[in-house]
């Protein structure tokens, strides 16, 4: 049996993951005019708090059940993970000098 709380963490770390690496590819396409910078600042706070939340729910529930510890410490990992890529993401907006130039 699936734990919901895990699951819905998972989820969310990929559609964060997803949705993060389609403005990044429409951006590097099309340029900074076809993805407006308060669309992508938007996205960005909203997955803030939204993972931020759930990170911190999970780990809550981990320990005041002690059930589907190894779980949960996986989808805290994967849910992890995206820092660094965001953090890949914007320095390749911050330094890629032709964007509209890929194709």
């Amino acid at each position: 049996m699936k734990n919901n709380i895990n699951h819905t963490g998972q989820v969310t770390a990929l559609m964060s993951f997803i949705i993060g690496t389609s403005l990044l590819a429409l951006y590097l396409y099309f340029g900074h005019n076809f993805i407006p910078l308060g669309f992508a600042l938007a996205f960005i706070i909203i997955a803030i708090i939204v993972n931020s939340v759930l990170f911190i729910a999970i780990i809550g529930t981990t320990i005041l059940r002690k059930t589907y510890q190894l779980e949960a410490l996986k989808t805290c990992g994967l849910m992890l993970l995206n820092i660094p890529i965001a953090i890949l993401y914007f320095y390749m907006v911050v330094t890629f000098p032709y964007q509209n130039m890929l194709l």
